[in-house]
């Protein structure tokens, strides 16, 4: 409810197709979980399942028919972030008094807690582990493969992938990944299966350009955080293995089709367009309902919609697994944070096609790739005179940054650069650090 506040005719109903997957997939997932754990004992179901590490997207599972995809982190981190903003701390208190560094990526530090207090499922044939490169996945990495007790291998994708030399490699480590599963699970890969998924992933990508040339529009029905939440969801957990993905898709651009025919304005009250940079602060999912409500700014793109979105080979397997190592390099946090400088940068030229005036960076303070682009950032604003303001967070712990102290942040840019006045004044300052 509070990711739709104030959701008005096509975006409300936009918004509530797009939850209705997240919600049941989510708890259909926890299910399984449980289902498989070992702790309840030793079960077939639990051997199909092969457990993927930090935003490792599912699409190298498509050949194994018989095997289903088990992230471990979102649920443990994101989702229960989402919620809850005070479940968090206490695996990051967990993780920082056994000596681990406090200033390291929450995301990473949440799930070395987790891993400490042995709160993962116990459940999988198998563990692909990522390559990020900074030194909180690192740490957490390690401490999850000690304590899942399977065995587990690391997909060691190419960082600077925009260099086609790196293509080969990128396909060895895909090859090396199918090798593992197949002599781990005893499962063999099946291209013909394999490629019937890629079909479906195809459609999820095709669909989410077709969101974008809407939401450049102020006929928009797709704005605020579900939409791109939606898209962080498939490419998390689909990657074509979920059909009803495109069928929701498909439902949300047929509603948002009819509203850019009849020039329906489901933002009536947005006064400028913005669009977020950055790790954003999970304690805080409905900030940019916050700012539309508060001050009449719509956030019309974020960061994770620009994840993945690769096309995949339909045809020839070798540039298939080439394609998927390019999805997964461009995946969450990968692209924009460790891929390369010049993408952090990249948040310029999608403002102007998006058609927003606004760009807001989220300074997540633990998040030490983007800090080091501060002062580029700040220069490049001065030299493209864009409005520009940073939020800061703390990701996962909303007691370093409260949600209030980020409104105030925001707030403050917007009177005292954009000279505005709130449309509801009640939201510029309420106290809600205890609440859900």
């Amino acid at each position: 409810d509070k990711c739709v506040e104030g959701l008005r005719g096509p975006a409300l109903r936009v918004t509530r197709e797009q939850l209705f997957p997240i919600m049941s997939n989510a708890t259909t997932q926890l299910g399984q979980m449980m289902k498989g754990d070992r702790r309840f004992g030793d079960n077939a179901f639990g051997r199909t399942q092969v457990v993927l590490e930090q935003t490792m997207c599912p699409e190298i599972l498509a050949g194994f028919k018989n095997l289903r995809p088990a992230q471990l982190e979102p649920f443990q981190g994101l989702l229960l972030c989402y919620m809850d903003q005070g479940a968090n701390p206490y695996y990051i208190d967990a993780m920082e008094s056994v000596g681990l560094p406090a200033d390291s990526c929450r995301l990473s530090n949440n799930a070395a807690g987790v891993a400490l207090l042995d709160e993962f499922p116990k459940i999988g044939a198998c563990c692909i582990s990522n390559n990020a490169p900074c030194d909180s996945s690192t740490m957490n990495s390690q401490l999850i493969e000690r304590r899942v007790s399977i065995p587990t291998t690391v997909a060691g994708i190419p960082m600077r992938w925009e260099d086609p030399d790196t293509d080969k490699y990128a396909l060895a480590q895909m090859k090396e990944v199918i090798k593992f599963i197949e002599e781990t699970t005893g499962e063999k890969f099946d291209k013909d299966a394999f490629f019937k998924v890629m079909k479906q992933h195809n459609k999820e990508v095709r669909n989410e350009f077709e969101v974008w040339e809407y939401a450049k529009t102020k006929y928009t029905a797709f704005g605020h955080v579900i939409s791109p939440l939606f898209h962080a969801f498939y490419f998390t957990f689909s990657g074509g293995s979920m059909p009803y993905i495109d069928k929701t898709a498909k439902k949300a651009l047929r509603i948002a089709q009819k509203a850019y025919k009849n020039k329906i304005v489901s933002f009536d009250k947005a006064r400028h367009r913005m669009i977020t940079w950055g790790g954003p602060g999970c304690y805080y999912i409905d900030f940019n309902t916050w700012a539309y409500n508060c001050w009449g700014v719509l956030v019309a793109a974020q960061m994770d919609m620009f994840s993945g979105n690769v096309i995949i080979s339909e045809d020839n397997l070798d540039q298939a697994l080439i394609d998927i190592a390019h999805n997964y390099e461009r995946g969450v946090m990968r692209r924009h944070l460790t891929g390369g400088y010049q993408h952090l940068l990249e948040v310029w030229d999608e403002a102007e096609k998006f058609n927003c005036d606004i760009v807001l960076v989220y300074d997540d303070i633990t998040c030490k790739g983007a800090m080091g682009l501060a002062g580029v950032v700040n220069d490049q604003a001065k030299d493209k005179n864009k409005h520009l303001v940073w939020v800061q967070n703390d990701m996962f712990d909303h007691r370093t940054i409260s949600r209030n102290e980020m409104r105030r942040q925001f707030s403050e840019y917007m009177t005292a650069v954009m000279q505005e006045e709130p449309l509801d004044a009640s939201l510029v300052d309420f106290d809600d650090y205890e609440g859900w």
